[in-house]
């Protein structure tokens, strides 16, 4: 794996944003400022050409959403500002516009989302009150139904989708955001049940952490653990549930959003040793042993 941070910058610090591409394009929407101000700003990045562009702004401000491509539109469910949300934003970049499509059966931040054939799945997340265990499903991206419980109710954790099944990395089970008591849990979860197994273990609790298939092999990419933000990278093969090191990023990072884009997987903004505004490009230059 070589990792290396790129010379051109997104426009200002960020973190809790979400992610999503479209026509080879990223779409940062929302997020958190460096003075901890949830945001409405959706910026287009071309990675091709170094560029990052406004290309409008959502509906209502939101922080700690997930984001999923629907068609020629970006879905981001939930998040929060000064309360947790319910909404569901659909932005359309032909437009440039964003609109409230639907609402969510109850307020949901803090969590993740997956793409598994025509259905979406929301997974995890925060209430408002607490974690939350549930695994929220939807054929059609905005008429979600209880679908199956987690192993555990946990917050910001990683996912992955391989060969239709979803992979949850770690998570915030209670407590204070980077203080609190995070899980070493890698959970499976069946989208056909609704069912979540846990299949392995993290080699020190984290959260925060960000995850992608990257070259047909999953990577799971920084994070919180209880000392700090990770610079580490890990690659899970779901053959056989084993976690390895593959290498590590030029620094540490959590909160921040990653998508893959060809053979590259973009890790953009998050916490360092403060909010970063970095752009970090990561390769496997070989298949991990």
């Amino acid at each position: 794996m070589q990792s290396q941070i790129l010379p051109w910058r997104l426009p200002q610090p960020v973190y809790r944003i979400m992610g999503a591409t479209l026509g080879g394009a990223i779409y940062l929407l929302g997020g958190l400022n460096a003075a901890g101000t949830t945001i409405a700003d959706v910026e287009v990045v071309d990675p091709a050409t170094a560029t990052v562009t406004p290309a409008g702004l959502l509906a209502e401000p939101t922080h700690g959403g997930a984001a999923v491509t629907v068609g020629d539109r970006i879905l981001v469910f939930g998040g929060a500002s000064t309360t947790v949300h319910t909404d569901i934003q659909a932005f359309d970049p032909g437009t440039k516009s964003t609109q409230i499509v639907g609402q969510l059966p109850g307020p949901r931040a803090d969590l993740s989302a997956a793409s598994v054939g025509s259905e979406v799945l929301l997974l995890g997340g925060f209430d408002g009150t607490g974690p939350l265990q549930s695994i929220l499903a939807a054929p059609d991206a905005i008429s979600f139904h209880l679908s199956g419980q987690l192993a555990e109710p946990v917050r910001y954790p990683a996912v992955a989708v391989d060969q239709g099944e979803v992979y949850l990395f770690g998570g915030l089970l209670s407590g204070g955001e980077y203080t609190g008591t995070f899980t070493t849990a890698i959970e499976r979860v069946d989208p056909a049940t609704g069912t979540a197994t846990v299949v392995a273990n993290l080699p020190v609790p984290l959260a925060h952490a960000m995850a992608a298939v990257l070259g047909g092999h999953i990577l799971l990419i920084g994070g919180s653990t209880p000392s700090g933000p990770s610079a580490e990278v890990y690659v899970f093969e779901p053959g056989n549930n084993t976690l390895s090191p593959i290498g590590s990023l030029p620094e540490p990072v959590t909160d921040g959003t990653v998508v893959v884009v060809g053979q590259t997987a973009y890790v953009l903004g998050g916490i360092s040793a403060a909010p970063i505004a970095t752009v970090i490009a990561v390769h496997l230059i070989r298949p991990p042993s």
